[in-house]
């Protein structure tokens, strides 16, 4: 099976983009730094860590706004591609800022394979991992039930419940296109709506609920639900806050455990704790000190020359 991987991206600090964000936003949550900051490029270690535990893919693709570039990327290398959102994104719903809407458009990457694992920047692997974690014995495993079923509650049937209720992902998914193009052809409605938000909204789809509902009740006989309790034997799901004694206690956790794949969420608010960031870059560059095939060397040279 040949498969791609895809992240999305965004460089909060660029100014231009950060116009167009003030520009549209019209809530004080749209703002929320959080959503936006690259506080430690984590989308370089990301890759590195990629490439070091998960070589089972293809190519891959990085989903960001025109005209944004990694200032460290060596697009020069043949399996790496970065792809704005005007390239597969209908232009009435662009600029947006809302993740819920560029997910929705991910089958439409030009070139992409039929299956490709979707990742967040701050999403890392931490140990050899192999394909079976996401497609197993000819099996999806669909993660993010509690005890691996489609709960009587109707946690996964009808919309309310996709949008209200379940657990928020915060662990790489492993996507068929075509079933992800098939999922927002459910709900035409709901789907025009949750495009139409510019910035996150109560009443969006989130796409990964949506894709697992359509997965465990139009593709069950393909899919493996995966009980929360296993998932959370080899991922894990790490607040970054700016208490500096948790985070350290954390870090130290997270060497020891190593598990194999791991998210880094940014909790700190509108000033995190410089110590915190520290602590974090060090833990960074301590597990994963090697550059990746994907990163301009001169670029790094240049930086380290002016530290």
């Amino acid at each position: 099976m040949e498969i791609d991987i895809v992240y999305t991206w965004v460089n909060g600090s660029d100014l231009q983009y950060i116009d167009t964000w003030n520009a549209n936003s019209k809530r004080k949550k749209d703002r929320n730094p959080e959503r936006y900051r690259d506080s430690f490029e984590l989308l370089r270690y990301s890759i590195r860590s990629l490439e070091l535990y998960f070589p089972y893919y293809r190519n891959i693709y990085i989903v960001t706004a025109r005209p944004q570039v990694p200032a460290w990327l060596n697009l020069s290398n043949e399996r790496v591609h970065l792809i704005h959102h005007d390239q597969i994104i209908d232009a009435e719903y662009l600029p947006t800022f809302n993740s819920n809407v560029i997910e929705s458009f991910l089958h439409n990457i030009p070139g992409i394979s039929d299956h490709f694992l979707y990742l967040n920047d701050d999403h890392l692997f931490g140990a050899p991992c192999s394909l079976d974690r996401f497609y197993k014995e000819n099996r999806y495993q669909v993660y993010n039930t509690f005890f691996g079923e489609n709960l009587s509650w109707r946690l996964y049937d009808g919309y309310r419940d996709i949008v209200g209720l379940g657990l928020i992902e915060h662990n790489p998914i492993f996507i068929n296109k075509y079933f992800w193009r098939e999922a927002f052809g459910l709900f035409p409605e709901k789907t025009q709506q949750t495009r139409q938000s510019k910035f996150r909204a109560k009443t969006d789809f989130f796409p990964l609920k949506l894709y697992r509902y359509y997965l465990l009740k139009y593709h069950r006989e393909i899919c493996e639900p995966v009980p929360v309790f296993t998932l959370l034997s080899y991922h894990q799901f790490y607040k970054l806050t700016n208490e500096l004694k948790k985070q350290r206690r954390m870090i130290e956790q997270l060497k020891n455990r190593r598990p194999e794949f791991y998210c880094l969420n940014d909790d700190m608010k509108g000033t995190p704790n410089p110590d915190v960031l520290r602590v974090i870059q060090e833990y960074l560059n301590e597990i994963y000190p090697k550059p990746s095939s994907y990163e301009n060397l001169d670029e790094i040279k240049k930086v380290v020359s002016t530290e």
